[in-house]
């Protein structure tokens, strides 16, 4: 499953970085913050992109602009560890980190407990119209997300050229319960045990 998995990544990236369209990801972004469970949230966890990512500088922007509070991912280096610290101002709170991706400083931005987050933006390289999600490989998301609080809203933002109709996972791979593509918004938590 492991070769299926990096042989998968291998080819959705390089269609990604070959069909990446700003147009689609600002579509995204729109769509996500007229939601009610967006205009609803007072925290906000989301991913810094990077590369061909689906931008989110937008988002963190409009969302600090919106008074919520704003929580990035930080990796602990040498450790498998994920945390999400509280960032008051972007693009100036961060720093280049794991793999030169942006990550909040952890000498001026604070620690968000997990059960404080209401929104999380969940990142990937693909997802199915099931929610099943091919992840990078690190497990960073799959080991965070069980630590949420039970009201948490898991949502990712997908070009419609990254769904796909089934993705190499397994059963630890954690499922996201709403796709928000250019196109439309996919409710998959009736998919979800």
């Amino acid at each position: 499953m492991k070769q299926a998995k990096q042989a998968a990544r291998r080819q959705i990236l390089k269609l990604r970085d070959a069909a990446h369209d700003p147009a689609a990801d600002a579509a995204i972004v729109k769509a996500l913050t007229e939601l009610d469970v967006y205009q609803n949230a007072q925290t906000l966890a989301v991913y810094v992109s990077f590369g061909s990512e689906l931008n989110t500088f937008p988002l963190i922007e409009q969302a600090l602009s919106d008074g919520k509070r704003v929580a990035v991912p930080y990796c602990v280096p040498k450790t498998h560890i994920m945390k999400m610290l509280s960032i008051a101002h972007f693009p100036g709170d961060l720093r280049p980190g794991t793999m030169d991706i942006l990550e909040p400083d952890p000498a001026i931005c604070p620690e968000l407990a997990p059960d404080a987050i209401d929104l999380i933006v969940v990142p990937g390289v693909g997802f199915t119209k099931r929610g099943e999600r091919l992840g990078y490989g690190g497990g960073f998301y799959d080991r965070y997300l069980p630590k949420l609080k039970a009201t948490a809203h898991l949502v990712a933002l997908v070009p419609e050229f990254l769904l796909f109709d089934a993705l190499p996972t397994e059963a630890h791979d954690l499922r996201i319960p709403t796709l928000i593509t250019e196109k439309r918004i996919i409710d998959c938590s009736q998919f979800i045990e």
